[in-house]
């Protein structure tokens, strides 16, 4: 079974974690070109230009770029939807891994004054970067979008702001299943950022895995190779028929 993404432009958004780094390379070492979006892409531009010298020894590999956008107001996100589309030739595989790992931080009496930011940075973002891509999308009469969520966080209002994600791709799969796009979620399970963004005191991944495997023997981590496995799979033409559903990678 090959995956053929050779003229597919990736627009990937979210923070430049070790499962953006693999999905990257997986995806342009398929030949697809990949966009990365965040709020900071500083530590993504050294990575993008190694996947772009690959090409030069490989042209069959896909090529990267790193945009960088506030992502608040609909003209920030059509101002970076359309950059992306115009540096590949448009959009045809939307991935959004936001999943911005943080402790709890929500306490019966405190103030809940972060409320807004985590909303729009792990819903409403997600919303207005999926309408405006969306357009590109129909217009191709083809496409895929992928919401990458945690399968666990700690913090409620964490949990029910980028939670709420699942129904609307749910809602939304059924709208858009006309025009050959699908609209699916994958729940990642323990990844090694998630797990050190929730012990910060640990000194290494290992240090963080111990600690746990304290209270549970059994812990198995998500491995960054097999969630870009996965999403290659749905992205590919193989995952056509995957739509609307929500999966659970452990």
């Amino acid at each position: 079974m090959e995956f053929n993404l050779r003229e597919r432009t990736a627009l990937i958004v979210g923070p430049f974690t070790s499962t953006v780094q693999s999905l990257v390379m997986g995806l342009t070492q398929m030949g697809s070109d990949c966009v990365l979006l965040d709020f900071d892409n500083s530590a993504s531009q050294r990575f993008c230009n190694q996947i772009n010298d690959a090409r030069e020894i490989n042209p069959k590999f896909g090529r990267a770029l790193g945009i960088k956008s506030p992502m608040k107001t609909a003209e920030d996100i059509k101002d970076a939807v359309g950059s992306a589309a115009h540096s590949f030739g448009s959009v045809d595989l939307f991935i959004d891994a936001q999943a911005y790992n943080k402790p709890n931080r929500y306490k019966i009496g405190d103030s809940i004054d972060y409320l807004d930011d985590e909303i729009q940075h792990n819903f409403k973002a997600s919303v207005m970067l999926t309408h405006a891509v969306l357009n590109f999308l129909k217009n191709r009469k083809r496409g895929r979008i992928l919401y990458l969520l945690n399968e666990v966080y700690p913090d409620p209002i964490l949990a029910g702001s980028r939670g709420a994600l699942v129904p609307f791709a749910q809602s939304l799969s059924k709208q858009v299943a006309e025009h050959n796009i699908t609209v699916n979620v994958l729940k990642l399970g323990l990844t090694e950022e998630f797990i050190l963004a929730m012990h910060p005191e640990a000194k290494s991944i290992k240090e963080a895995v111990e600690t746990l495997k304290v209270k549970e023997p059994h812990l198995r981590i998500t491995e960054p190779e097999k969630i870009t496995n996965t999403v290659t799979y749905l992205v590919s033409q193989f995952g056509a028929a995957v739509n609307g559903q929500v999966i659970s990678l452990s």
